[in-house]
């Protein structure tokens, strides 16, 4: 982790050197699990997709859109799809697609995104915690709770230690999205850069916006994180004290 200025930034140097990164664009975390991230175009900003080894095949989460077909075959060599997890309302842009290619994969939201996740997809959803048999142990599936619009939070068990996948909640951007609008946005609510936490989501996402973060906290008392993989940004290595007491000081 280093500081520039009055603001610290999560050193990615140690992710970077670990892992490797398939023909199509695939981050293979760990391939022993496997862990793997993609990076997709959704419009007006970028996402990373997460796809992990459960008990008997893949689960994959935010499914990437507007990808090639490289990236279902690389995939694939790394195990079959079992699950498509929209994580929060919003993330579900490339699920059918993927319920397309894998037409025995279930679809999954957190409770409070299955009606709208259903909605906009067509398909049939199921809510996050009926993912849990599919998953298997050293994943567990959480349901954050003080939101409107449902949000994931995924720990994973890894040879690497535990991993936490979030979606909206937590990102660590280099910089400020090349959006202007996005850009103006992301200043003014002091959501980016660096690990922050998203100050836009809360406007109509969450219910309770410190509850919220308290809950947070002691979750991350209770199993704090080696790793950190957010959907908006970098992977964050989380070894130091410092991440986390800038992080929970905001």
């Amino acid at each position: 982790m280093v500081r520039r200025g009055r603001r610290w930034y999560v050193n990615s140097d140690s992710f970077t050197d670990c892992t490797m990164t398939t023909t199509s664009g695939w981050q293979v975390f760990d391939a022993m699990r496997p862990v793997l991230t993609c990076t997709y175009s959704f419009g007006p900003g970028d996402a990373n997709a997460l796809a992990v080894g459960g008990k008997d095949g893949l689960l994959v989460f935010s499914p990437p859109c507007r990808i090639p077909a490289q990236v279902f075959d690389e995939l694939q060599s790394y195990g079959p799809v079992r699950a498509l997890v929209a994580t929060n309302a919003f993330h579900h842009l490339g699920i059918p697609k993927w319920k397309a290619r894998f037409p025995d994969a279930q679809v999954f939201a957190p409770a409070q995104a299955v009606a709208r996740v259903s909605q906009k997809t067509g398909l049939a959803v199921r809510p996050l915690a009926e993912a849990a048999e599919i998953a298997g142990g050293g994943l567990d599936l959480v349901d954050m709770p003080h939101y409107k619009t449902g949000e994931l939070l995924l720990k994973i068990d890894t040879p690497r230690g535990l991993a936490w996948y979030v979606t909206d909640v937590i990102m660590n951007l280099r910089e400020l999205p090349a959006n202007p609008i996005a850009r103006i946005m992301f200043k003014l609510s002091r959501s980016a850069p660096g690990l922050r936490f998203n100050n836009i989501a809360p406007v109509f996402m969450m219910s309770d916006k410190r509850a919220l973060r308290r809950w947070l906290a002691d979750e991350w008392l209770k199993s704090p994180p080696r790793w950190l993989i957010p959907a908006h940004g970098e992977v964050a290595d989380m070894s130091g004290p410092q991440a986390a007491r800038a992080l929970f000081a905001q």
